[in-house]
């Protein structure tokens, strides 16, 4: 029967189909794609264990950029291929093969490559406070606000140095600066000088937000008696009590990245405290609300911290796999018994999918972004996946698998990839990036705050299946025939994705401090790390029993 017009629903039989080269190659890219990415991040500012000196903010729009595209393209495939195996083999032979080879690779990975990834990251991030502590960074008044230093402080402004400046890198003031460290003193000199209280930092808020957010106590009792607005937001509508109750990991992710050393329990007492503070201080005549002091951490609710303990790192696309393929078992079962007619297939291969896939897609959307603006998908890295996120990249694994009962064999689906390419990376991804982050500081004077918000998060959606199809066009055009060599490194890609992160954090220590150009240090990486990778997966991976587990048995080319 010819699959156009078929049903849903599959016979119990066994059904052969061609495999699809272009497609694989696809999903290797972009895994490989998850390398630079990572690797760049100690080249941007970005809460990443390693903080580079020399930093550009280009990476910051390359990382922006694949990341806006890379996984929701990676499920659209996964969809794809689930629904292949189901056709040829049966939901059987599918969930073998899924505990195979995601589940039984995801345990073993969280017992060795997840403690890795912590360790060389705790290595990584002391080592950067120890750098600090060293005074290796330059001598400017954020440092010296930073340490503390109130004589250096006065040295600086008496220098011609202005009290409101904003970092470069980070985006900080310096009062904020001193806030966030918790240095009292500091904090009342730069007032003393004319550092204005509620100075906006790059991302909206001020140094009272600062302080709220590690806890900094005095601090915040200083700011308060001098006058500092308690009902400011900051991009993301949070109020200074807001900042004291961010999740916990997020706010270790940040102080990494800042290289401040915390102590849990200090810091989440603190918080309490600056909580109660500031509900002291709430204007009644104001429409601003007390915000309730917790009577317990995030991380003593168990709901919570089985949704926000970061406990899957980069391997949380594993996690979600399996989720997503329990999902498909419940639809096919379903399809199997009830005979449901298919979606026309214009609606599927034509531009009109845009119409309903990028509102369907707002949706999910629409909750991410919500503490810290972004560009892309938020990410779920605890036992529980966020709903939302789940959500999001089932869309695209849905879409994947009624793609695969379309056919397609003319490439209706990717025809346009010539257009969608550039307009995807040129139009979309610059305005997209504007209206979610403010990146080049226009959004503001087109649109009114709620409005830039909804179009940031349809050209977010519109984004990532612009890009996703947009690819699959091109690889079929390019890789629709067997090449050993792209076959060779889709396969390998698995490995190399699983694998690459601790290695990654370590290239980028071992060069953080080396006196070369960024795109040097990029390229250095990303070079080291892959082909370290692929030599240990010619000789150790691919032919024995580690090969098997993650690809399947390969046979060695006669000599």
């Amino acid at each position: 029967m010819n699959q156009r017009q078929s049903s849903v629903a599959t016979p119990r039989g066994k059904t052969t189909n061609p495999r699809r080269h272009d497609l694989d190659a696809l999903r290797g890219f972009a895994m490989l794609l998850g390398i630079a990415l990572h690797a760049g991040l100690s080249l941007t500012p970005f809460p990443w264990p390693v903080q580079d000196t020399r930093q550009s903010e280009w990476y910051g729009l390359l990382f922006a950029a694949v990341h806006g595209f890379r996984m929701p393209l990676f499920f659209l495939l996964s969809g794809f291929f689930t629904a292949m195996l189901w056709r040829s083999r049966g939901l059987e032979a599918l969930l073998s093969h899924r505990l195979r080879r995601v589940l039984l690779p995801l345990l073993l990975g969280m017992v060795t490559v997840v403690p890795a990834v912590s360790g060389i990251s705790a290595l990584a991030i002391a080592d950067g406070l120890g750098a600090s502590a060293d005074g290796a960074s330059e001598d400017t008044i954020w440092s010296a606000a930073a340490r503390g230093d109130i004589y250096a402080i006065d040295r600086h402004l008496d220098a011609g140095a202005h009290p409101d400046t904003l970092e470069p890198a980070f985006g900080t003031s310096p009062l904020a600066t001193a806030a966030l460290f918790g240095h009292r003193a500091a904090v009342a000199q730069l007032l003393a000088r004319g550092a204005a209280i509620d100075r906006r930092n790059r991302d909206g808020s001020t140094a009272l937000h600062a302080a709220a957010f590690l806890g900094r106590i005095g601090v915040a009792e200083l700011l308060v008696e001098h006058g500092a607005g308690i009902d400011i937001e900051n991009d993301n509508r949070m109020v200074a009590a807001q900042s004291a109750d961010v999740d916990w990991s997020v706010t270790t992710e940040i102080a990494g990245w800042l290289q401040i050393e915390i102590d849990e329990a200090q810091v989440k007492a603190g918080r309490r405290a600056v909580i109660e503070l500031l509900a002291q201080h709430i204007d009644p005549e104001s429409s601003a609300t007390a915000p309730a002091a917790p009577a317990a951490s995030e991380d003593d609710l168990i709901p919570a911290a089985l949704f926000n303990k970061n406990i899957l790192y980069h391997l949380w696309f594993m996690w979600f796999l399996c989720w997503l393929v329990c999902g498909f078992v419940v639809c096919a079962l379903v399809a199997e018994r009830v005979p449901l007619k298919r979606l026309p297939a214009w609606t599927l291969l034509s531009p009109a999918r845009y119409l309903w896939l990028v509102p369907l897609t707002m949706v999910p959307q629409s909750y991410m972004g919500l503490y810290f603006r972004s560009f892309g998908p938020d990410t779920s890295f605890g036992l529980l996946p966020l709903p939302h996120v789940l959500l999001f990249y089932a869309l695209f694994f849905g879409f994947g698998a009624l793609y695969f009962t379309c056919g397609d064999e003319d490439g209706r689906l990717g025809k346009y990839w010539r257009f969608e390419l550039p307009f995807g990376l040129l139009v979309v991804f610059p305005l997209g990036l504007e209206f979610s982050t403010g990146a080049f500081g226009f959004a503001a004077d087109w649109l009114a705050e709620d409005d830039a918000r909804l179009v940031a998060v349809g050209l977010q959606a519109a984004f990532a299946w612009l890009l996703s199809f947009a690819l699959m066009g091109a690889f079929r055009h390019y890789l629709s025939s067997e090449r050993y060599k792209v076959r060779y490194l889709s396969d390998a890609s698995y490995w190399l994705y699983i694998a690459h992160v601790p290695l990654i954090i370590g290239a980028q220590l071992l060069v953080r401090d080396w006196p070369l150009p960024s795109l040097a240090k990029f390229a250095l990486i990303c070079c080291a790390v892959t082909g370290l990778l692929l030599l240990v997966y010619q000789t150790l991976v691919r032919y024995r029993w580690l090969g098997t587990f993650l690809n399947g048995p390969r046979t060695r080319p006669d000599a």
